[in-house]
This record gives C-alpha cells, structure tokens and sequence, in this order.
C-alpha cells in the first residue's frame, strides 16, 4: 500500500531506541512535566533519539521499509552514552551525541548518516523547528526532556532545569544502542501546534547486528 502524499497529514520519522531503563525514565519524565507545567510535546512521542524526524514523502512505505532495512544491514551495535542534561538549541534534554570524553561518537554519527542517505532522495522539502536531521553536522542525538513549548515560553526553561535537576534522577549512563523504529505520524496541520493533536503508529523496528559479529563479518 502507498504512503500518503507529502501534501497530506501523514509525516514519517525513523527513531532509535533507548534501553528499557532509560525509555522508563523519560516516560515517568514526561509526564511529571505534563502534570506540573502542562508540557505535551515530549509525551506526545515514544521514548527515542532522532535520527530522521517528521518527514514527508510521496514514496510507498514498503519503499521507505525497504530503504531503512538495506540501509542498515551490517550495521553494527554500540555503546550511546548519556552525558546528562544540556540545555542548548532552546529545549532541554540529555546529551546522546558525545563520547565521555566529549568527541562525537562515532556510531551515533556513522549511523545519522547512513539513516539520513536512506531517507534523502525520498524526502519532500522540510523546515525542522531546530535543525533538520537530515542536514549532516548540524544536528545533534539527543533525548528531550522539554521541547517545542519552550520556543513559545523560552521564559520557563529555567525553571524547568532546575526543576529536573532537582529530581536527582539518574539515568544509565550507558546502553546498547541495537533497536532502530520507523513510526507513521498524523496531524490535521502540521504547521501550527501539532503535538497537540498527533497520533502515530509503529511501522516496524530493525535490530542492528551485535557488534562482535557485524566486526568478524567485515574481517
């Protein structure tokens, strides 16, 4: 069956996948937000780290299954960190993008770039409200905490940090970065406030292969 046109309320996004651990807290997160500050925007999504967000396409979407599923075969498994909280490009969220030692880490980037050439030669024209994922350099993996609200009330971000830093929560500062998603996104209009009325689906995942074997593939 063919994806809707890109003139249609139908936008796609392929997602990496947190540890169970980490999804859990930024769920429980999410919600406390929403309850004390009346934030949707993170809730309305899964748990994830971009690695192509909101796309419009004309392409069939076994088309974008197939792209997504060749483009990451042998690509392997690794470690993401999270580095805690950064408070940069007007949200708040965790740091997925770095090594401890600050350096970009290279399965994350190896693996923006192989998603973002998959995804390229598909996508309409878009205009990301911070930067567009599939633009390589100027987008950073990261897992929200406080998103699109605070570009209409950038007076709340402290309040918002310090309150989540207040928290004390802890989240693994490791995990095996092996399961990425592409989901299916619906809004009647995407160019006003859509994470209030967006629903999404859950096309498929694909597990990435374990990094011992996809290293003894490549000897």
């Amino acid at each position: 069956m063919s994806a809707p046109s890109a003139a249609s309320s139908f936008r796609y996004g392929v997602f990496l996948r947190p540890d169970p651990g980490t999804c859990a807290l930024l769920t429980d997160l999410h919600l406390l937000l929403r309850q004390q500050y009346g934030l949707v925007s993170c809730a309305a999504y899964p748990p994830h780290a971009t690695l192509a967000g909101n796309v419009p396409t004309d392409a069939p979407e076994d088309e974008l299954t197939g792209r997504i599923g060749t483009a990451l075969a042998g690509t392997a498994a690794f470690t993401a960190y999270n580095l805690g909280i950064e408070k940069g490009g007007g949200g708040i969220g965790f740091n997925l993008h770095d090594l401890p030692d600050g350096s970009p880490n290279p399965g994350i980037t190896n693996l923006l770039d192989t998603v973002r050439r998959a995804m390229a030669p598909v996508a309409e024209p878009m205009d990301h409200y911070r930067a567009n994922p599939l633009d390589p350099g100027r987008f950073r993996a990261h897992l929200s905490i406080a998103s699109h609200e605070l570009l209409l009330r950038p007076e709340l971000r402290p309040e918002i940090a310090d309150f989540v830093e207040g928290l004390g929560w802890e989240p693994p500062r490791s995990f095996t970065a092996d399961t990425v998603s592409l989901y299916r996104f619906r809004s009647p209009d995407w160019h006003a406030q859509w994470w209030r009325s967006m629903t999404w689906d859950h096309v498929r995942s694909w597990r990435l292969e374990p990094a011992v074997a996809a290293a003894l593939d490549a000897a």
